[in-house]
C-alpha cells in the first residue's frame, strides 16, 4: 500500500473469514491495493480446514495481525478483531466482499477530514452485484429508528474507541450490527451519510442467505431496544414479514442456495 494521503488518521481494516478460500483471495486484494497507505489490516479467520490458511499465509507480510482459531460466530470474530484495532477508525470488510475502488479509504478518509462537528460513525452506499455481473447502487438511509439496518455496516467506518466501547452483542446471531447501531442513534452518536459507493457486497453473506433467522434476531433487538408504540409496529411488520416469505415460498428458495 502507496501513503498517497500523508498525516492522516490511521484506519483499521478487519476481515473474519471462515471456509471461504474461493473469496478470500479477492477480498485481501482489495484491501492491500488501496493507495491510503496509513492502513492497518487485521484477518480473524475461524479455524478454517479448507486451505484458506495457506491463502493466508501467503499475504501474511501484508497483514498487520492475524489469527485462525475456532470463534462463537461472525460476531465474536469481529469483536476479537475490535479489540486488536489500534487505528483511529475501523471498518469491517469481511470475505467475499470488496472495495468499490482502490481510493476508497483515500476518500472516506479524506471526506471525514473535512466533516464539522465529530461524527463517530461515517457510511457510504453499496453496490450489489447480480447473477449476471451487473451493479446496483443501493442508497443508503439517514439513521433513523427502524427495524432494520439503514445502511450496510460493510460501508461504515465507525470511531474505534466507539466500538471498544460498545462492542457487539454476541447473543444475536445475525443482527448485532443492528443493535450497535440502534444504541449509538439512542445515545445520540453523529451519524455522517455520505453519498458514493463504498463496497460492493457479496450476497452470499451469512445474514443474506439465512433470511428468516435473521428477521428473528432483528425481532429480539427490537424487543430489546426499542419502547412505546414504535416498538410494536415495528414487530408487527417484522412478523408480517416472516409469514409474507413463508406464504411466497422465498425462504425455501433462499435456503436451497
Amino acid at each position: 500500500m502507496v501513503n498517497l494521503f500523508p498525516a492522516t488518521p490511521l484506519i483499521t481494516v478487519v476481515t473474519v473469514a471462515y471456509n471461504s478460500i474461493d473469496t478470500l483471495e479477492k477480498t485481501i486484494q482489495s484491501v492491500i491495493t488501496q493507495d491510503y497507505g496509513n492502513t492497518e489490516y487485521i484477518l480473524i479467520d475461524g479455524g478454517s480446514t479448507d486451505g484458506s490458511i495457506d491463502m493466508i499465509k501467503k499475504y501474511a507480510s501484508r497483514l498487520s495481525a492475524w489469527m485462525s482459531e475456532k470463534d462463537n460466530g461472525i460476531y465474536h470474530a469481529m469483536n476479537k478483531g475490535i479489540r486488536m484495532a489500534s487505528g483511529e477508525w475501523i471498518c469491517f470488510l469481511n470475505s467475499g466482499d470488496v472495495f468499490a475502488d482502490t481510493s476508497i479509504l483515500g476518500k472516506m478518509l479524506q471526506a471525514i477530514t473535512c466533516l464539522s462537528g465529530s461524527p463517530q460513525i461515517v457510511y457510504g452506499n453499496i453496490l450489489i452485484r447480480n447473477p449476471d455481473g451487473t451493479l446496483i447502487e443501493r442508497i443508503a438511509k439517514e439513521p433513523c429508528n427502524i427495524h432494520r439496518m439503514y445502511f450496510c455496516h460493510q460501508s461504515a467506518f465507525v470511531k474505534t474507541s466507539l466500538m471498544k466501547n460498545y462492542l457487539f452483542d454476541e447473543r444475536y446471531k445475525f443482527s448485532a450490527d443492528l443493535k450497535f447501531f440502534k444504541q449509538c442513534y439512542y445515545n445520540r452518536q453523529a451519524f455522517i451519510h455520505l453519498n458514493f459507493p463504498v463496497v460492493i457486497y457479496d450476497t452470499n453473506g451469512i445474514s443474506n442467505t439465512r433470511r428468516e433467522d435473521g428477521l428473528r434476531d432483528n425481532i429480539a433487538v427490537v424487543k430489546a431496544t426499542d419502547r412505546g408504540l414504535k416498538k410494536y409496529l415495528f414487530l408487527l411488520r417484522l412478523y408480517f414479514v416472516i409469514y409474507w416469505r413463508r406464504l411466497t415460498g422465498k425462504n425455501r428458495s433462499a435456503n436451497k442456495k
